[in-house]
């Protein structure tokens, strides 16, 4: 998963964690709108919490490794950058099983 997807969760997962009051503001024409009541309350999921824990921890990494950028620069410029095509199917499989359960 690259930054911008990331990224994309992490505005999701901020927007989810707010907590607001609900009021009816929709009231049929001429009716006055119901205000919302003091105990109004919003809950989130635990997966919605999980998500609001993992949007703070990557709130705080940098969005890019400029050290390994110029560790994988050095090696294609000096020739010496390998692929290890098999691990990078691995961990694709990996990948691929873990979002289908």
């Amino acid at each position: 998963m690259d930054q911008g997807q990331l990224g994309k969760i992490g505005n999701k997962v901020g927007e989810a964690g707010t907590t607001s009051k609900v009021s009816a503001d929709t009231a049929a024409p001429g009716k006055a709108p119901k205000a919302a009541s003091a105990g109004d309350t919003v809950n989130l999921t635990n997966s919605a919490k999980l998500l609001e824990r993992l949007d703070k921890s990557l709130a705080s990494l940098p969005a890019v490794d400029a050290g390994r950028v110029a560790e994988i620069k050095s090696a294609i410029e000096n020739g010496n950058y390998e692929i290890d095509a098999d691990a990078i199917a691995e961990a694709m499989i990996r990948l691929d099983r873990s979002l289908g359960d």
